[in-house]
């Protein structure tokens, strides 16, 4: 088959959740701004009234933007249908706790940008307040109607090889979601596995007969791949011949660290990857480089302030440029504002033994090297300003784990912490917004940076710039 039966099933169910939330926005919003227009902007002609073309183009990008947020953040959650999936309340605390600063923050800008609302006082509790209540309304009334069955499916009779606990969830899946549209007629296996009172047809010999005999849509192989090799190819090689489909939902790999594709003539391939969140390059390029121009253009005076001090102190070269590693362990030149004395590196072994920081790591609060126009860079983080350039040039991005120096790489000790250089070393990261980042151990930095790797995504990019920005702010030296 080129596709799974049975996903294309599952899918229905988040298809239709992403349409409830799509709808629960839209609706939030336009019951918001019913009593939150410009007064100018409504004109009455003929007794009928009319929104000006302003607000109206501006209130359809916004609300544009809103929805694009929400299904962006969808991405790495798992939303279900209200009245479908125990604890859904919780999950839409969780939903809203997610984008309650994308929402106040995005209706923010639309109105210092555009004026698109009378009163954001007002526009923007109400539409944070009204969103969740229209999602779980438009959520609750969808799984009404598919559990009504007015959204009728053509049911696929299943046949399940292996009474196992995962043929025990596939089962149990049919008839708690009976809206999907598939009923398992029985088990083949040569015995019970799962400990549930389950339909057991027959054991892996009778499956030809019992093939033969029911009306079977799909052959669901449940077996565990490693050990029941042989007896799965038979059992596929039984449907085949009487043409039915065979589904294995199985993997010798873990399903989240492998991927599978095409090869021009049609061979499959299968890929071990470790695991991340699709992102395009392009798109993340778009952003790196836009935000890049932007960041140098509103900071260029304070660059420029930055460069004058840097000279009267001690009349010492402007920038520090240091090999570090970077994607795939590429080496490239960082540059940033000198903060320390110009023979900072040949003093760094006199300090080795005086580091605050566990693991390969050197950093300590008071460093002797730093000059005193450095402490002011480095407390705002105006010394990474000209990083900037690493991201136009390509050998950075605004978000990712922050680039490692030669030295500390060649102490690291653990190989999972190597994953960090899979994707592009960034100007700010998860550890830089946390408030206690430098008491934290150095596999907690690691962590965060995985946490990164494996959850990456445009709008996670927008939301650590934000929580950046508050880090700048208390000079803590991001």
């Amino acid at each position: 088959m080129s596709y799974s039966l049975l996903e294309e099933r599952r899918r229905l169910v988040e298809r239709l959740t992403t349409s409830a939330d799509i709808l629960g926005v839209a609706g939030a919003y336009l019951a918001a701004l019913a009593l939150c227009l410009p007064a100018e902007s409504v004109a009455s002609w003929e007794s009928d009234f009319f929104i000006s073309l302003r607000v109206l183009l501006a209130n359809t990008l916004e609300l544009l933007v809103l929805v694009a947020a929400h299904l962006s953040l969808r991405r790495n959650g798992h939303h279900t249908l209200a009245g479908v999936h125990p604890g859904w309340l919780r999950r839409l605390w969780t939903d809203r706790r997610e984008t309650l600063l994308a929402d106040m923050g995005l209706t923010l800008f639309f109105w210092l940008i555009l004026r698109a609302q009378s009163s954001p006082l007002v526009f923007i509790p109400l539409y944070l307040l009204l969103s969740p209540l229209f999602g779980a309304l438009f959520r609750f009334l969808l799984s009404l109607l598919l559990r009504s069955g007015f959204v009728r499916r053509t049911r696929l009779n299943l046949i399940v090889v292996g009474a196992n606990d995962r043929g025990l969830e596939l089962y149990q899946e049919s008839q708690d979601y009976p809206f999907l549209g598939f009923s398992i007629l029985g088990f083949v296996d040569s015995g019970n596995y799962c400990g549930q009172d389950i339909p057991l047809l027959g054991g892996l010999a009778d499956l030809p007969a019992i093939l033969r005999e029911k009306v079977v849509d799909v052959l669901v192989i449940c077996l565990p791949i490693r050990s029941h090799y042989d007896a799965i190819v038979t059992a596929m090689r039984d449907g085949e011949d009487q043409g039915i489909p065979s589904e294995c939902p199985g993997s010798f790999f873990p399903p989240n660290s492998c991927k599978t594709g095409e090869d021009p003539s049609g061979q499959p391939i299968l890929s071990i990857c470790p695991v991340a969140a699709p992102v395009s390059p392009l798109y993340k390029r778009v952003f790196d480089v836009v935000g890049a121009l932007v960041l140098l253009v509103v900071f260029a005076p304070v660059m420029i302030l930055a460069v004058i001090r840097i000279k009267l102190e001690d009349g010492g070269p402007l920038l520090y440029v240091q090999p570090r590693v970077g994607l795939n362990k590429r080496i490239f030149s960082l540059y940033k504002f000198r903060s320390m004395m110009v023979d900072a590196e040949s003093r760094l072994p006199d300090l080795e033994g005086v580091n605050e920081m566990d693991g390969p790591v050197f950093k300590i609060s008071s460093d002797p090297r730093v000059t005193r126009v450095g402490r002011w860079l480095r407390k705002y983080n105006i010394d990474e300003m000209p990083q900037l350039f690493n991201v136009l040039h390509g050998e950075m991005s605004i978000v990712g784990p922050r680039p490692m120096s030669l030295r500390d790489y060649t102490r690291l000790t653990d190989d999972w912490t190597r994953r960090r250089f899979t994707v592009k070393p960034g100007l700010t990261c998860y550890w830089q917004t946390m408030p206690n980042r430098n008491a934290m151990r150095f596999s907690e930095w690691m962590t965060l940076d995985m946490r990164y790797i494996e959850n990456c995504s445009l709008w996670e990019d927008v939301v650590i710039c934000l929580r950046t920005i508050p880090a700048l702010l208390r000079g803590s030296g991001v």
